[in-house]
């Protein structure tokens, strides 16, 4: 009776495989992201009909549009659809997928009714998962060892999440800063890179304890990656910092220019009392204070206004004024024009256009007097005045730098994904699902 019974489940198991098109690793392999959270109301809509899933209790939808809401804690599509706290839908064999919010996904939605909000987790497989995800993070005219290398960046990501987040009800949120997922369709999925994903599949980054690493990456970081310890005031030992070859990155340097009234009002917004801002305090980049991490970034400011002082971290700053990364140098006071506009006349006294003609200031040339007590930059309150920032690299600095895994295959075209990946996560080993 028992060999029976085994066969049985093997066959079933067979067919399940068999009936979804996944080997036996794909169909164990799904990754969980919550697409919605504590929200009262979301729309599922499908162009064919659909099914819901509520118990054992299964249900067949006619296409449509509905907005599913709770009621007496239970999951409401319309008057006529009522299902339990729980349900998940799907789409019908060679028919449409539902879209959550105008957005399709492939696998499956689950949605929970969580303390009178609604919870939408979609369960779908890694790969599928990846190929949505990973065209923001690369170019597919790139070389192909690059997006091999951020491929298993990011599984090894996921994995991570999946492992550390087993008891929670999702691995992953869609805005995940590293990972943002938008769902599938033409637009967001790549042929090239999806090819390129592929070609590694099932392979990921363990650690010491063969584990899944937290494989964190970066679009530039300006020459030289960030160590977890200096960002995250914790060390982990394959995020420490080595030599980036992202020259190429067109933000290896960048400047921004703010006025101090934006910046006054994005602090007045976060709940900083500083009123109108009359100084920055910020160490050199080549005379770095305790302000600062082993690699130069910002770990704080200080900013002194009319109503008080505030200290914020270099990460909070950048985001609030859409800095590019921590890495920056900065100058305050009116900058004087870059260029000088000459008008260019004919023979009879006539202008017939004009020409611009650089007359930037170099660096050595500046006023003695702006080089002193270089860590203090005051604000006079002028019309024109700025707040400068000199930055390099865009992103955190940790982990593989997609630029810099491109400046290394440009120098040697030998260079392989696992040489990339050796560099940026040192001490990790490549690992093969079975």
């Amino acid at each position: 009776m028992l060999k029976k019974i085994i066969i049985t489940f093997l066959v079933a198991l067979g067919y399940l495989y068999g009936a979804f098109g996944l080997s036996k690793s794909e169909a164990a392999e799904l990754i969980r992201v919550a697409l919605v959270h504590n929200q009262a109301t979301a729309e599922i809509s499908c162009d064919s009909d659909f099914e819901v899933q509520s118990g054992s209790n299964k249900s067949i939808l006619p296409k449509g549009k509905y907005f599913l809401h709770i009621v007496d804690g239970k999951l409401v599509m319309d008057e006529q659809h009522a299902f339990g706290s729980t349900i998940s839908v799907h789409a019908l064999a060679g028919k449409a997928l539902p879209r959550l919010n105008q957005r399709s996904y492939k696998g499956y939605l689950r949605a929970l009714a969580d303390n009178g909000k609604i919870l939408v987790v979609n369960y779908v497989d890694l790969e599928q998962f990846l190929a949505s995800v990973l065209p923001t993070k690369t170019m597919v005219v790139w070389p192909d060892e690059v997006i091999k290398a951020q491929a298993v960046a990011a599984r090894s990501y996921a994995l991570y999440h999946k492992r550390i987040n087993r008891n929670k009800q999702y691995d992953l949120t869609a805005n995940d800063k590293e990972l943002p997922y938008e769902g599938t369709g033409p637009r967001i999925e790549k042929a090239g890179v999806t090819k390129l994903i592929a070609a590694t599949r099932g392979q990921y980054l363990a650690d010491a304890q063969d584990l899944p690493i937290e494989a964190v990456t970066t679009s530039s970081s300006g020459g030289l990656t960030e160590a977890a310890s200096s960002a995250w005031g914790r060390a982990v030992s394959y995020l420490q910092s080595v030599a980036d070859y992202d020259s190429d990155s067109p933000d290896y340097k960048w400047e921004q220019r703010v006025t101090p009234a934006l910046l006054e009002g994005q602090l007045a917004q976060r709940g900083y009392t500083v009123g109108q801002l009359n100084s920055v305090r910020l160490s050199p980049l080549d005379a770095p204070d305790d302000d600062r991490t082993t690699t130069g970034r910002v770990r704080y400011i200080i900013l002194s206004g009319s109503a008080g002082t505030v200290k914020i971290s270099g990460a909070e700053l950048a985001e609030i004024i859409g800095l590019k990364s921590t890495l920056f140098d900065l100058e305050t006071g009116t900058p004087p024009p870059e260029t000088l506009k000459v008008p260019i006349e004919d023979r009879y006294g006539f202008e017939v256009g004009s020409k611009d003609i650089d007359i930037k200031v170099k660096e050595d040339e500046r006023p003695v007097w702006n080089r002193l007590l270089r860590s203090y930059h005051m604000l006079s309150g002028g019309k024109e005045e700025k707040i400068i920032f000199h930055g390099k690299g865009r992103g955190t600095g940790l982990g593989l730098s997609a630029w810099g895994a491109r400046g290394m295959v440009v120098a040697n075209e030998k260079t392989t994904y696992a040489q990339i990946l050796e560099h940026y996560y040192p001490g990790t080993r490549l690992v093969t699902v079975k």
